[in-house]
C-alpha cells in the first residue's frame, strides 16, 4: 500500500510540472473569483504557516452540502469522521481519538457541552457563520497544549474579511427525503455588515443561521456475537451467534441555531474588537425498537439456517430530548510599539450546556413453541440476517409490561480565559521575532444524572400492551431486507396511561437502580490551566527556525460520589497538580518561491476524559465472619496522568501553480500514559473503614506507551491552461496511510480507537462563466470503538464511504440559484464485532436527501 502511494504520488509529480509549464503562459489573463479564489487562500494559509497546517476557507465551506463543521473538515488529509444519524459528529486527526484533540474558538478553547467527554460534537455548529475552519497537526508554542491529534480552531468572520465596505449574503433551501417524504429539510443563514468611519475604521458584522431536519432512519442492532456460545446441535457458519435480533424505526427533529456578531475597530497603531457566538442543537427523538433474543440453536448442516428453542419478544419506546449549546463572548486587540513590538491580548467567557431528559417503555412476552419445541426460525444466508418467531409474532395482549425509565440528565460549563502575547520582530530576515506568552483558563465543570427506573407490580397488578398498541411499522435497513416491527407502542396512549400512576401498585419504583443512576454519573469539577511559553522564529532566507517551549500548570479539583451497597451515597473528591513542558522545533527549508520542506518535532498532551477523572463509583460488599468483608469496586482515577505525545513531522509541499499544490508527509507519534481499565483482586485489606478477605477492585489506570506512524498526501489543481470550457475544471485529491498499536496490559497490543488505517478523498470542481460544480468521494476506513476484555468482543465501525455533489448558477451576478445531493449511494453506516465484518452489530440507513436553493451576494 506505501509503495502504491508512493507510485502516485510520484505520478502526480510529473502532471503537476507538466500543467504547471502550461499555465505559467496563461496565469495573467486569469481573473480568479469564487470557489477558486477561496481554495487558492487555503492554500496560502498552509504555505505561510509555521507549523504544519491544513484550512478550509469560508465559500470552501459552501462548495459542497456539508451539513456541520465536522463535515466541513472531513475532507482534509487525515480527517476521520464518526457519523450520527447521518451526520459527521467526532472527528479523528491522523488516527488519534477525538477527545485527545484542541478545540478552540477564535484561539480560545472552546470546552465542551456534551456531558461527561472531551470529545467536541463538531455537529453542534454550522459552517456558515465562519471565515476559515484550521486544522494544526503540528503547533508552536503559542498554541494551548492539548491536541495530540491536531488544534481545530473555529475562526468567525469579521466585516474586515470582505473586500468591498457592505457586505450582505444570504442562503435559503429546502430538500426532499428519501425515507421521509413528508418533512422537509429546511436551511438557511444571513450575513449583513460592513465597514464605516472616514477611514473604514470600524467594522460591525452579524449573521445568523438555521436549519431544520425531520428525517427517518432504519436499523438492524444485534448484541454480543459470541463464539463460544453453546447449541443444541451443529454449528453457526460465521463462527459466532448473536444474543438477539434488534431493528429500529427512528424518526428525529434536529435543529441547529446559530448567532455570531462581531464589532471591530482599526486605528493606527491598535485594533480592538468584540465578538459572541452562540450555537444551539437540539434534537428530538421518537425511537420503536422490536427486540427478538434467541439460544439453545439446532444448526442445519450449513451452519446458515436453524431454529432456537428458547426466545423472548419485546417492544420499546423512547422519547427522547436533547439540548446542547455554547455561548461564547471574546473580546481583546492588537496594539504596536514603534516599528518593532507588537502586543496581542484577549479574554474570553464560554459557557456549554446540556440537557437530555427521555423517557422508556419496555413490554416483553415470550414466542410461542412448535410441535418441535422452536420457538425462533433463523437464516444467516446474508450479511443482514433474519429471525422470525415460528408461530408468529405475539399480539398486544401476551405483551406484558416490564419497566420504565425516566431519565433527567444535565451539564454546565463555564469557562473564563485570559491571555497576552508580547512579540518583537527582529533585523534578521523577513519574519524573524521573539515572542513570548501567558494564558489562563479556568474552567467549572458539572455533570447531573437523574434516572429514575420503576418495574411491573405483583401479578394482580399486571397490564399489557393491549389498548397501547399503534401501526406496525416496516423496518428498511438495507440489503433488500424488509423487517416487521410489531407490536409498535402508541406514544400518545402509553404516556396518558403513566400519567399519575407512577410509584403505585403498576409502576412500581425500583429504589436501588434509580439511586445508582442518580449517583454514579455526577461530578463537579474545577480546572485550571496556568500556561507560558517563549518562541523565536529565526528567518535566514531559504532556511527558518521556529524554536519553543510552552509550560502548562494544570491544577484539577473534582469532586464525585460513592454508593455503598445500593444504599449509602458517599461523597468522596480528588485533587492533583502537574506541569508539562512542551517543547517544539519546526525546520523550514524554501529552496525556491513554489517549494516548502518542513521537518519537526512537537509535544502535545491530551487530558483524561471527565468521567474517568471522576473519583466516584459503586462499592458492594457482604460480612463473612470475624468481622471481616468480601466485595468489591470498581472507581474512577482522579491521579490519572495526561497523555504525552512526542510527534516527528518531515512533509514536501510543491506549490506548482496558483491553486496547485502537490503535498506529501510523514508522521510517527510516540504516546505515553494512554488510559484502560485494570480489573484485579486484593486480599487481606482494607477500603472505607472496613477490613475485607477479598475486594475485586476495577478502576482506570496509565498504561505505558503507545505509537503511531502514517503518510499523508494531497494533490490539488485548477487546470486553467485546458481550451475552451475544459479550463474550469479542477481536481482536488487526498490520502492518508495510518498504523499503530496501543500496549493495554490486559489485552496486549491493539488500535487507537478511532483509529482507520486508510482515508482518501477525491474532488471534481468545476468553475466557468456562470456555473460552479463540485462531486467529492470521502472514504473512511474501518476503525476499533472500543475495546473489551476480550478481543471477539472489540467494537468497530466499517468502512464508510460518503458521495455528495452541488451544482450553482449565477442568474445575475449577486443572485446564485443551486441543486445539491447528499449521500447519493445511499450508504449506511455499520458496525461490527470481533474485527469480523458479518458480525454486524449496526447497519443503519439514512436514504438519499436532495436540497435546492438560492443565495445572493451584495
Amino acid at each position: 500500500m506505501h509503495k502504491s502511494l508512493l507510485v502516485s504520488v510520484s505520478l502526480l509529480a510529473v502532471l503537476g510540472a507538466h500543467t504547471a509549464a502550461a499555465q505559467e503562459v496563461v496565469d495573467e489573463e486569469i481573473v480568479i473569483t469564487g470557489q477558486r479564489a477561496q481554495q487558492q487562500r487555503s492554500i496560502e494559509e498552509k504555505r505561510e504557516a509555521l507549523g504544519i497546517m491544513d484550512v478550509a476557507a469560508a465559500d470552501e465551506i459552501g462548495q459542497l452540502p456539508d451539513k456541520n463543521v465536522a463535515e466541513v473538515i472531513e475532507r482534509l488529509p487525515g480527517v476521520g469522521v464518526q457519523y450520527d444519524q447521518g451526520e459527521g459528529r467526532y472527528v479523528a486527526v491522523r488516527g488519534i481519538p477525538s477527545s485527545l484533540n484542541g478545540y478552540t474558538l477564535n484561539g480560545f478553547e472552546i470546552g465542551n457541552p456534551d456531558g461527561t467527554t472531551r470529545s467536541l460534537p463538531l455537529d453542534i455548529m454550522s459552517g456558515q457563520l465562519l471565515n476559515r475552519v484550521e486544522v494544526s497537526k503540528v503547533k508552536t508554542a503559542d498554541l494551548i497544549g492539548q491536541g495530540i491529534g491536531a488544534t481545530i480552531n473555529l475562526v468567525p468572520q469579521t466585516a474586515f474579511d470582505f473586500e468591498k465596505p457592505f457586505t450582505l449574503s444570504a442562503n435559503g433551501q429546502i430538500g426532499y427525503q428519501e425515507l421521509r417524504k413528508g418533512d422537509q429539510p429546511i436551511r438557511g443563514d444571513i450575513t449583513i455588515g460592513g465597514r464605516f468611519g472616514s477611514d473604514e475604521q470600524f467594522g460591525i458584522l452579524v449573521g445568523a443561521s438555521y436549519s431544520d431536519r425531520t428525517f427517518t432512519s432504519y436499523g438492524i442492532y444485534p448484541d454480543n456475537w459470541n463464539p463460544e456460545a453453546v447449541a443444541v446441535s451443529g454449528a453457526p457458519a460465521r463462527g459466532a451467534v448473536p444474543t438477539n435480533i434488534k431493528y429500529t424505526d427512528y424518526s428525529l427533529k434536529r435543529e441547529r441555531i446559530g448567532l455570531s456578531g462581531s464589532l471591530d475597530w482599526r486605528g493606527e497603531s491598535t485594533e480592538l474588537y468584540l465578538r459572541g457566538v452562540y450555537s444551539k442543537f437540539t434534537e428530538d427523538e421518537y425511537r420503536q425498537r422490536f427486540r427478538l433474543d434467541f439460544s439453545n440453536i439446532t444448526w442445519d448442516a450449513n451452519g446458515l439456517t436453524g431454529m432456537a428453542a428458547t426466545s423472548e419478544q419485546r417492544s420499546d419506546l423512547r422519547l427522547e430530548y436533547k439540548e446542547k449549546s455554547i455561548l461564547a463572548f471574546m473580546a481583546g486587540g492588537t496594539t504596536r510599539f514603534g516599528e518593532d513590538w507588537t502586543i496581542d491580548y484577549g479574554a474570553a467567557r464560554i459557557h456549554n450546556e446540556v440537557i437530555e431528559p427521555n423517557e422508556l417503555w419496555q413490554f416483553r412476552g415470550t414466542p410461542t413453541a412448535d410441535a418441535n419445541g422452536k420457538r425462533v426460525a433463523l437464516d444467516f444466508t446474508d450479511k443482514l440476517y433474519t429471525a422470525v418467531p415460528v408461530n408468529g409474532y405475539l399480539a398486544p395482549s401476551s405483551m406484558g409490561f416490564r419497566s420504565y425509565t425516566a431519565q433527567d440528565e444535565s451539564g454546565e460549563e463555564d469557562t473564563w480565559q485570559f491571555r497576552t502575547d508580547l512579540k518583537r520582530s527582529l533585523a534578521l530576515g523577513m519574519n524573524s521575532f521573539l515572542k513570548i506568552g501567558a494564558n489562563v483558563r479556568l474552567t467549572d465543570k458539572s455533570f447531573d444524572g437523574q434516572n429514575d427506573s420503576y418495574t411491573r407490580g405483583t401479578a394482580p397488578n399486571r397490564f399489557t400492551m393491549d389498548g397501547l398498541a399503534g401501526e406496525d411499522v416496516i423496518v428498511k435497513p438495507g440489503g433488500g431486507h424488509n423487517y416487521l416491527l410489531t407490536p409498535a407502542i402508541d406514544a400518545d396512549l402509553i404516556r396518558a396511561y403513566t400519567d399519575g400512576k407512577l410509584g403505585g401498585a403498576q409502576f412500581v419504583l425500583d429504589t436501588a437502580t434509580s439511586l445508582a443512576n442518580a449517583t454514579l454519573n455526577d461530578f463537579s469539577l474545577d480546572e485550571d490551566v496556568y500556561a507560558g511559553y517563549a518562541m523565536a522564529n529565526l528567518d535566514f532566507g531559504d532556511i527558518a527556525l521556529t524554536a519553543g517551549m510552552r509550560i502548562e500548570r494544570t491544577k484539577l479539583s473534582i469532586t464525585g460520589f460513592r454508593l455503598e451497597n445500593d444504599t449509602d451515597v458517599v461523597s468522596t473528591s480528588g485533587s492533583r497538580s502537574y506541569t508539562d513542558f512542551l517543547p517544539s522545533l519546526v525546520v523550514r527549508i524554501t529552496p525556491s518561491d513554489e517549494t516548502v520542506f518542513r521537518i519537526a518535532y512537537s509535544r502535545s498532551v491530551g487530558r483524561p476524559q471527565y468521567a474517568d477523572l471522576s473519583p466516584g463509583g459503586e462499592l458492594t460488599y457482604e460480612p463473612i465472619g470475624d468481622g471481616t468483608f468480601e466485595g468489591g469496586i470498581s472507581l474512577g482515577n482522579p491521579n490519572l496522568k495526561p497523555y504525552i505525545a512526542d510527534s516527528l513531522d518531515a512533509t514536501a509541499e510543491w506549490y506548482f501553480a496558483p491553486g496547485g499544490l502537490i503535498y506529501v508527509g510523514a508522521f510517527a507519534k510516540f504516546i505515553k500514559n494512554p488510559i484502560f481499565t485494570e480489573s484485579y483482586t486484593l486480599f487481606d485489606t482494607s477500603f472505607g473503614g472496613r477490613d475485607f478477605a477479598t475486594l475485586s477492585f476495577s478502576q482506570e489506570q496509565n498504561a505505558e506507551k503507545g505509537d503511531i506512524v502514517g503518510l499523508e498526501a494531497a494533490y490539488q489543481q485548477q487546470f486553467t491552461f485546458l481550451p475552451g470550457l475544459l479550463s474550469g475544471f479542477g481536481v482536488n485529491l487526498n490520502v492518508a496511510l495510518i498504523d499503530g498499536n496501543l500496549r493495554n496490559p490486559g489485552r496486549g497490543s491493539t488500535d487507537f480507537p478511532e483509529q482507520s488505517k486508510l482515508l482518501w478523498g477525491a474532488q471534481l470542481f468545476y468553475q466557468k462563466g456562470i456555473v460552479e460544480a463540485s462531486v467529492a468521494y470521502h472514504h473512511t476506513g474501518r476503525a476499533l470503538l472500543s475495546v473489551a476484555d476480550e478481543a471477539f468482543a472489540d467494537e468497530y465501525n466499517d468502512d464508510l464511504r460518503r458521495l455528495d455533489a452541488k451544482v450553482a448558477i449565477d442568474i445575475t451576478p449577486n443572485v446564485r440559484v443551486f441543486a445539491e445531493g447528499q449521500n447519493l449511494t445511499d450508504e449506511p453506516t455499520r458496525q461490527y464485532q470481533g474485527g469480523v465484518r458479518n458480525w454486524v452489530i449496526q447497519n443503519e440507513r439514512y436514504g438519499r436527501t436532495f436540497n435546492v436553493g438560492a443565495s445572493l451576494r451584495w
